[in-house]
């Protein structure tokens, strides 16, 4: 309910609207307080809300570190790019491959003979009959009506899905139909038999009488024979494979072979690539940097302005801030030597502002040095599987966590999980919240009604006080007029 007009008439010549008015405003003190309760409150929750938010973004930067293959990326590199090029993944083994391309891999095609018609659309003198394709294991039968252009036939091989592609292609003196394996390789090579009738050898896809029996073998009519890859790799032969995308050959690394070149080699080098590590890192230090900014901004006091942030003094929010703060700068329960704290790798307290602001400086080229010295005990410090030991993941009753990611995920975890400490947080300022709404609901009507009773009452006195002043001026006039007859009579 809102307040009513309280202003009044003055006629009395009284200001009693403005005593009205204070009378109310007085009243309505304690709305007022808890109005600005809910704004404070309201400023807390959407302040632990922003918190948990950042705090959910860096755990999700320890995934990152948690998993070996951060720390074991490779990089290859080709000779020959013309020839082959190379990309590898991580965990391959590192080293110098030299390579052959013998032979490429290569798609079967099958033609028919030259179909003397005007356009592709155009009736052939096909019969009606049955076909069969088949690639690998799976087969398709073809129909086949009357008259059926090539266009059509072409249309239902493609639509059977079976693993080639068919088109109509002119050519002097009609058009033909091919048939092309969609992948490389003699795996992917495709056979083709008459069901019923002789449409293959009408369309001299098979080579034979037309009156011969459909069942006995011919000679496929064969523009592109399909052919495997062949490589020679530090001088083993016999290596083949299906596709020129060839990822068999060595575990890990993806060869993709662009032209043959028997007897030329081709240097493929493996190498160790830290730079997705240090991108784990990096990402890592930039989100802890925002988390401890933002509950610095939260906390602090500004005695110059005599302004608070919105958690100024909050001791849950404190603890958070110490805690990370002494994550990052103690011992991580490194199962491997010789790295044990994280300025052993290059991150460290900044020296800003007497190291008050906690944030993390990373000096990348110190990483780079400790990753080449000992790959593995950095990626154990972070607490990620490798060079065989896999460090705690989580605290048990014999064991503690080892490596950063694994002692702070097991700490953040359960503040920001969905019902965790910070949810409850935020819950419960929102149940304050609730209640002081309804609070703020049921004063706002009684400040409404302590309102229009007041104005009600100095209506009902400016009144009486005009009646009274009326009066006054009767009695005045008579009075007057007494005294002028009075005046008058003395003459």
């Amino acid at each position: 309910m809102s307040i009513t007009n309280l202003a009044l008439p003055g006629l009395s010549g009284y200001d009693f609207s403005g005593i009205v008015e204070a009378m109310v405003s007085n009243y309505s003190l304690p709305l007022s307080q808890m109005q600005q309760r809910q704004t404070t409150l309201e400023a807390k929750k959407n302040a632990w809300r922003d918190v948990n938010t950042r705090l959910s973004a860096l755990e999700n930067t320890l995934e990152k570190l948690r998993q070996a293959a951060t720390w074991t990326t490779t990089s290859a590199s080709s000779s020959n790019s013309e020839i082959l090029t190379a990309k590898s993944s991580a965990g391959t083994i590192k080293g110098t491959y030299n390579i052959q391309v013998v032979q490429l891999a290569v798609a079967q095609t099958v033609v028919s003979s030259v179909q003397d018609v005007a356009e592709p659309s155009s009736s052939t003198g096909v019969s009606a009959g049955v076909f069969r394709i088949t690639v690998g294991e799976k087969t398709a039968d073809i129909t086949v009506s009357k008259g059926d252009s090539l266009q059509k036939i072409a249309e239902e091989i493609n639509n059977s899905k079976i693993g080639v592609s068919a088109s109509v292609i002119k050519v002097d003196g009609g058009y033909r139909l091919a048939v092309m394996s969609t992948e490389t390789g003699t795996a992917k090579a495709a056979g083709f038999s008459e069901v019923s009738g002789n449409v293959l050898k009408s369309l001299g896809i098979l080579d034979g009488d037309l009156d011969s029996d459909p069942s006995t073998e011919n000679t496929l009519n064969i523009s592109q024979e399909a052919k495997d890859a062949k490589l020679i790799i530090n001088g083993i032969t016999a290596i083949t494979s299906s596709s020129n995308t060839v990822t068999s050959a060595i575990p890990g690394l993806t060869l993709t072979l662009n032209k043959e070149a028997p007897g030329t080699n081709v240097t493929v080098k493996v190498s160790a690539d830290y730079s997705e590590a240090q991108k784990a890192v990096q990402a890592f230090v930039d989100q802890y940097n925002s988390v401890m900014t933002f509950i610095q901004e939260k906390l602090k006091y500004n005695k110059d302005l005599n302004t608070k942030g919105d958690l100024f003094a909050d001791p849950v929010l404190q603890g958070i801030q110490s805690r990370l703060r002494s994550m990052v700068a103690g011992y991580l329960n490194n199962p491997t030597g010789p790295f044990k704290i994280l300025a052993d790798v290059g991150i460290s307290t900044s020296a800003a502002d007497f190291g008050k602001s906690a944030a993390l400086q990373f000096d990348t080229a110190k990483f780079m040095k400790a990753m080449e010295e000992n790959p593995e005990s950095v990626a154990n410090l972070f607490g990620a599987s490798a060079g065989g030991v896999d460090p705690v993941k989580e605290s048990t009753g014999e064991q503690k966590a080892q490596g950063l990611a694994n002692i702070m995920r097991e700490y953040l975890h359960p503040l920001v999980m969905y019902a965790g400490t910070l949810d409850e947080t935020q819950k419960g300022y929102e149940r304050q919240i609730n209640d002081l709404k309804k609070q703020i609901e049921v004063f706002t009507d009684r400040v409404a009604a302590y309102a229009e009773r007041t104005r009600l009452r100095f209506s009902i006195l400016e009144t009486q006080l005009m009646s009274l002043g009326n009066q006054n001026l009767w009695l005045q006039g008579q009075i007057n007029a007494l005294n002028a007859f009075n005046q008058n009579n003395k003459r």
